[in-house]
């Protein structure tokens, strides 16, 4: 059964592929409607999300403006699950860089072979 995602009076329901989208990533994206809408997640079967966004009384959106915020959660949603994955594929670059800003210098290492320049600069002098 296919899910489509749809506005009816004002409430916004979409449908998530969990295979797709993590937890995670739905979450994270959620956060940022919380302002406006009371926001619902529920699993309907193992590999589908169901999120509804109803609005809050004194949040002050209007119906027409629901197809415009239920394109806006579909993008969101790609938005952060690339962020997501982003984050998972540059943990070990991050580590790195963390390691050597943290490192006090303690594992530099000189550079390989002979420094030069053209016009004369000697970085071993002192001044």
């Amino acid at each position: 059964m296919e899910h489509r995602n749809f506005v009816r009076d004002g409430e916004i329901t979409v449908f998530a592929d969990a295979s797709l989208f993590s937890k995670e990533a739905i979450l994270k994206c959620l956060y940022w409607f919380g302002d406006k809408f009371r926001v619902n997640v529920s699993l309907v079967d193992a590999n589908l999300y169901q999120i509804i966004l109803k609005p809050l009384a004194n949040a002050g959106v209007k119906e027409e403006e629901s197809d415009l915020i239920l394109q806006k959660l579909e993008r969101d949603l790609i938005d952060f699950q690339l962020r997501d994955i982003i984050t998972k594929e540059t943990q070990n670059v991050r580590d790195l860089l963390l390691a050597k800003a943290f490192s006090h210098g303690e594992f530099d290492e000189a550079p390989q072979g002979d420094i030069s320049d053209p016009v004369g600069y000697n970085p071993n002098a002192s001044n």
